[in-house]
């Protein structure tokens, strides 16, 4: 959960998990028919202002040079609190949208709801 002041910003990490042997595309890969890793926030009192994704690692997959996430690591967003929130409990939501990959192929493009607990004050 995450406590928010009206009218302030506030910044939410939310942690991922790749499972060994597996990657996912960056927010930003070489190719265009790749499907990038986008976390969206679609419901919820919040404004989400800007979304940091980590430094990609390079790897070779086939004789193709990728740009990917693996193992554990943070996407951050940065939320905009409206001075005229409702004081009290709420939740914001979300999607995680990817593409799971081993070495010898992608799986289908899937996403994961996203649920963040918010405590405005």
């Amino acid at each position: 959960m995450i406590t928010a002041k009206r009218g302030a910003t506030v910044t939410q990490t939310l942690k991922v998990s790749v499972l060994p042997g597996f990657h996912v595309n960056s927010d930003k890969p070489k190719d265009e028919y790749l499907i990038p890793l986008k976390l969206t926030w679609t419901g919820g009192p919040l404004e989400a202002t800007s979304t940091a994704y980590p430094k990609p690692e390079e790897i070779k997959v086939g004789g193709q040079d990728l740009v990917v996430f693996t193992g554990s690591f943070d996407i951050r967003t940065e939320f905009k609190v409206p001075a005229n929130a409702a004081a009290g409990s709420t939740t914001m939501t979300g999607k995680l949208r990817y593409q799971a990959c081993n070495s010898d192929m992608c799986f289908r493009p899937a996403s994961v709801e996203v649920r963040l607990p918010v405590s405005i004050e």
